[in-house]
C-alpha cells in the first residue's frame, strides 16, 4: 500500500502526525539537524490542518427555520 502523502491525510491524521513530532522532538535524542527537520515538517502539517480545518468551515451549513440548509457565512 503507497505511503499518503500529508495533502491526503485527515486532518485527525495530520493532528496524530504532528503529536508523533512532538514527542520526537521533546525525546532529547537525535541531531539538531534532525530536530530541524521535524519542526519543518511540523510547521508544514499545521500549515495544512489550518488550511483543511479553514474548508471546512466554509461547507459548514445552517439549517434555517424553515428546514433549508444555507451557508454558515450568511449569519456572520
Amino acid at each position: 500500500m503507497a505511503k499518503k502523502t500529508d495533502d491526503q491525510l485527515t486532518i485527525d491524521q495530520k493532528m496524530d502526525k504532528l503529536d508523533e513530532i512532538i514527542e520526537k522532538m521533546e525525546s532529547d535524542e537525535g541531531t539538531l539537524e534532525e530536530s530541524f527537520n521535524f519542526y519543518k515538517e511540523g510547521v508544514e502539517l499545521l500549515s495544512s490542518c489550518n488550511e483543511a480545518i479553514d474548508r471546512v468551515e466554509k461547507e459548514v451549513l445552517k439549517l434555517s427555520d424553515s428546514g433549508e440548509t444555507e451557508p454558515l457565512e450568511d449569519y456572520e
